[in-house]
């Protein structure tokens, strides 16, 4: 099923997580070259510089596989610092052990696995670096004396204390790096949803400030063409001419639908001093959705309204209006006599509509540009693509969701949903 949706981008790049593997590589030839020119060490090079070479392999292979793709999954990035901490346990393994100051690096990868990968990721972090830290206690390094921590009673709390200050400080860092992670990702999607608020209001605005002037343009002119229809309609009546009546009716109603589409456009229509918002009983507003539609369509809805009284609070004509737009276009999506579904479930704080037709459904392209200003799938003179654009924008001015879903050749589905706190549902 289709359904439009906005995706966020990922927050570490193939590139960037390249060249810190590189300089991993860098500092680590460099750690080497100082430990044996300038303090004199002497560890076992061969299974060192191996373990060097193997790190500037895989980053090789890395970056060439990141250049033949767009956006690897996160999982790729974490097999690549689960394999750098086993590399890191086994350098540390042959130069020192616990005694080695770099065992700090362990945090560096937990770190990072927090702020770029989620917390499923940072807590297998956690759980690698841990087991790697203590693999080190339990396997007696090659290099340093002091690192083989010799069982004496002298040294045991020092064992204990090294492994739970280990162990805290990687928890820690997992934990509340995780959660500062989350708390800017959270405000980012508000931010987000307040530019996207935002920019419909300015999209609104500037339609009904166009729609304003229209209507300011053309009040004249439509006046005086009905007050010439009126006319029209005496004197035809006098002379018998029937058909001159239909036809000044006809361009009399054409009038006052060109009004109300004016009215719509501008806003003035919702008036919202008269149409504050307010616990809603949702059977009215259906209701009210149905007696604006034209005579006779009521038979071929069908309406279900399931839940407790809600205490979501929004604007009740406005809320009808929108649902009178969804009912009409699933009713025009549908072939005569098919039936729409109207259904509408609610919680103590929760509020949602939804309108399915039995049409064609709607193609990708198409429903990516639903709810576009002035963009309709509607022959010249049917509409003018602003029913949508109107509904969602009355959905997030309230705080709530407008969504669209359809599968081809199994009819499309408009859902309004509202919460009780404002935010989106």
């Amino acid at each position: 099923m289709a359904e439009a949706t906005l995706d966020a981008g990922p927050l570490v790049t193939g590139p960037w997580l390249v060249r810190l593997r590189w300089a991993a590589v860098l500092a680590q030839v460099i750690g080497v070259a100082v430990a044996v020119r300038a303090l004199g060490l002497t560890p076992s090079l061969p299974p060192i510089v191996s373990l060097i070479v193997v790190l500037a392999l895989s980053n090789l292979a890395l970056g060439r596989w990141l250049a033949r793709r767009q956006a690897p999954p996160p999982r790729v990035f974490g097999a690549v610092l689960a394999l750098d901490i086993a590399l890191l346990t086994a350098l540390l393994w042959f130069t020192g052990g616990t005694s080695n100051p770099f065992t700090t690096v362990y945090l560096v990868y937990i770190a990072l696995a927090a702020v770029t990968l989620g917390s499923r990721w940072t807590w297998t972090t956690v759980a690698l670096s841990v087991i790697g830290y203590g693999t080190l206690f339990a396997i007696a390094p090659l290099a340093d004396p002091h690192a083989l921590h010799q069982p004496r009673p002298d040294l045991s709390g020092h064992l204990a204390g090294m492994w739970v200050a280990f162990v805290s400080a990687a928890l820690l860092i997992g934990f509340f790096v995780t959660r500062v992670r989350e708390a800017l990702d959270q405000r980012e999607r508000a931010l987000e949803d307040a530019r996207r608020l935002a920019a419909a209001r300015d999209r609104l605005a500037s339609l009904t400030t166009l729609a304003a002037g229209a209507a300011h343009e053309l009040a004249t002119p439509l006046a005086t063409i009905a007050v010439a229809s009126t006319e029209l309609v005496r004197e035809a009546g006098a002379a018998g001419r029937g058909d001159l009546i239909e036809d000044a009716r006809l361009i009399r109603s054409q009038v006052e639908r060109c009004r109300q589409i004016l009215d719509h456009m501008s806003g003035r229509a919702d008036a919202s001093a008269a149409d504050p918002p307010a616990a809603l009983d949702p059977a009215v507003v259906v209701r009210e959705a149905i007696e604006a539609l034209p005579a006779g369509i009521a038979s071929r809805l069908r309406v279900s309204v399931e839940g407790p009284p809600t205490s979501v609070r929004i604007p009740r004509v406005g809320a009808a209006r929108a649902l009178t737009t969804l009912i009409k276009n699933a009713l025009e999506a549908s072939d005569e006599g098919s039936p729409v579904d109207i259904s509408v479930t609610t919680s103590p704080t929760t509020l949602a509509f939804a309108v399915r037709d039995r049409g064609r459904g709607i193609d990708d392209a198409t429903l990516a540009r639903a709810g576009e200003p002035f963009f309709t799938t509607k022959p010249a003179g049917a509409g003018f693509g602003l029913g949508l654009f109107l509904v969602r924008t009355f959905a997030e001015q309230w705080g709530g969701r407008f969504t669209l879903s359809s599968r081809a050749a199994d009819g499309t589905e408009a859902s309004l949903s509202f919460t009780a706190d404002g935010r989106t549902a």
